[in-house]
């Protein structure tokens, strides 16, 4: 009776209003097979019912046909492919309405995750549940919708349509190297999958009262299928969220008074309103090196002499300045106006990324940028603190901070000094834990005191941490630092030894001595700044050059530390001012 009562459902309820595409032949194929041998074994007789039921079309070419007289229930694992083929003209009309956000065009440069299949998927659901007014969503997605700011007029129309709104997130970002809060492993849902996954429910009927809740997801992939097995909406530990402009976060956020504060703030874009995203190379292999004479050697070995006049200053990391060739033919992405600001005599640009899947950074810098400089996963844009207006100098300052900033110093801080001023903040400590999950989202937001002494004692921090950054002669010196055993040594597998206080260069007794934890462990954004640095030199003997750099570098380190517990206590007394 059991089995009669599902096949009853099935065939008079449940199949006369069902429709599913597959635009592949072979897919189609092979989904009617297996439509067919699940409602045989519910005890459905299903040759034609398959037919019917799963149809080869593109869902995504125009209006779907509308079923009369059905609650549309739409389910769907869309595929993910963020560069897709354009979007059909009625798709596109649709993507139209997720371009803006509170009346407001998005006004990103990069909308790329707008173009992703699954997105164009899940707006035609939204417009199908709006046809009819009412009906179910639930789709897998990529979990990048959750949170990424491109997708925040996508966030802020769904809430407008749907009454409930349920956000299971998966995890099982690898790209974040995501783990489960109480450290263990946290895998994909899906194998061969890079980004995170979540389970997205959206129900409209009007008359039901408006609420969004979320949920968390992490372990092993086997754990979470017996949990989405075994679970259901009822009994998921839901936790009710508010999600609010700017962003619309599907997500939990910071307290209501937390991101007050931040708000308060002036965004980096809105202090320094040109900027770029760094270099992408491409070919490093042929058109980059760590020091002048070898790309220049290697550029004669191959017969390109015509690139020599082109060998410029790279950074690709913190501290790692090297050499590339910059022409249009040498290098993917070059920036050229980037490029052309930063060639001017004593300028220099703040580097920061947009968002952060790791530790908040910034940095610093005189030479051209890479595109991942502060972040090993998020492309890092570059704020020139000059520009070269067809051939004129101007500084790089919102006019309107720059007439407020009169107003409240009495007048105008020069422009280096609007530069230490930021960069103070951005290295503070205390900014970074307050404000660290705000970070992760969105450009810092800079908050300016009131009074002119308190602003120049942080910018005074600021500048000393810059010019240690920029490697300007300073103190250099390196205390207990040395490097022992045979410089001729290669440095291959890197271990730190924190009992001895030493880097481990190659087991026949390279090592670095006198180096404390705290500067093994010094990081700028994603980067530990001295592991990456060697790790970057393994293989080959450190050139007499490059020792001298090391020591360098350690000497910057150094300061950098000594000058965070004074940098504290002037951000304190600004933002307290």
């Amino acid at each position: 009776r059991h089995r009669e009562g599902k096949a009853a459902l099935l065939r008079d309820h449940l199949l006369p209003g069902a429709q599913a595409w597959e635009i592949l032949e072979d897919s189609c194929a092979r989904g009617r097979r297996a439509l067919r041998r699940f409602l045989r074994g519910h005890g459905v007789e299903a040759e034609q019912l398959a037919e019917g039921v799963l149809q080869q079309r593109d869902a995504l070419a125009g209006p779907p046909e509308p079923v009369a007289g059905v609650l549309p229930v739409l389910l769907g694992n869309p595929p993910w492919i963020g560069h897709s083929p354009a979007a059909s003209p009625w798709m596109a009309r649709l993507l139209d309405a997720w371009r803006t956000c509170e009346g407001q065009p998005l006004a990103e440069r990069n909308i790329k995750w707008l173009q992703d299949t699954w997105v164009r998927f899940l707006r035609l659901a939204q417009w199908k549940i709006e046809q009819r007014g009412e009906g179910i969503v639930a789709f897998v997605l990529n979990h990048n919708g959750l949170d990424a700011p491109t997708l925040r007029g996508l966030r802020a129309s769904l809430l407008q349509t749907f009454e409930e709104i349920y956000l299971l997130d998966l995890h099982g970002n690898r790209r974040k190297r995501e783990r489960a809060p109480d450290g263990s492993r946290d895998e994909n849902l899906f194998s061969g999958i890079a980004q995170g996954a979540a389970l997205v429910v959206l129900v409209k009927k009007p008359g039901l009262a408006r609420r969004v809740v979320h949920a968390d997801l992490y372990g092993p992939r086997r754990q979470k299928l017996a949990a989405l097995r075994c679970g259901s909406v009822a009994t998921t530990d839901w936790r009710e969220i508010r999600p609010r402009g700017p962003l619309f976060l599907f997500r939990p956020g910071e307290d209501l008074a937390t991101e007050r504060v931040f708000r308060r703030g002036t965004p980096l874009d809105g202090i320094f309103p040109v900027h770029s995203t760094g270099l992408i190379t491409g070919r490093d292999a042929l058109v980059t090196a760590s020091d002048r004479r070898t790309l220049e050697e290697r550029l004669r070995r191959i017969g390109r002499r015509d690139w020599l006049p082109h060998c410029t200053a790279w950074l690709p990391r913190p501290f790692d300045l090297r050499y590339l060739i910059f022409t249009p033919e040498a290098v993917a992405r070059h920036r050229p106006a980037l490029a052309r600001h930063l060639r001017q005599p004593g300028n220099v640009a703040l580097l920061v990324p947009r968002q952060h899947k790791g530790e908040p950074g910034a940095f610093v810098t005189a030479a051209l940028p890479g595109h991942k400089v502060v972040s090993a996963y998020d492309v890092t844009s570059a704020f020139p603190l000059y520009l070269d207006d067809a051939g004129e100098r101007r500084p790089n300052v919102a006019p309107a901070l720059w007439d407020h900033l009169a107003k409240l110093y009495g007048e105008p801080p020069e422009p280096a000094e609007v530069l230490a001023y930021v960069y103070g903040v951005l290295h503070a400590p205390g900014y970074r834990v307050r404000f660290g999950n705000l970070l992760a989202r969105e450009l810092p937001r800079i908050p300016f005191p009131r009074h002119r002494p308190r602003f120049r004692d942080l910018a005074g921090c600021g500048q000393e941490l810059i010019t240690a950054h920029l490697g300007e002669p300073g103190d250099r010196a390196t205390g207990a630092l040395s490097l022992r055993g045979d410089p001729a040594l290669p440095p291959g597998r890197i271990a730190y030894d924190a009992a001895e206080e030493s880097i481990r260069l190659h087991p026949a007794g390279l090592r670095l001595d006198g180096v404390p934890a705290d500067l093994w462990s010094y990081r700028i954004g994603d980067h530990a700044v001295l592991a990456s640095w060697l790790a970057a030199r393994t293989g080959r003997p450190l050139r007499t050059e490059e020792r001298r750099e090391l020591y360098a570098l350690t000497a910057a380190l150094r300061r950098s530390l000594d000058l965070l517990p004074a940098l504290e206590r002037a951000f304190r007394a600004a933002v307290e001012a």
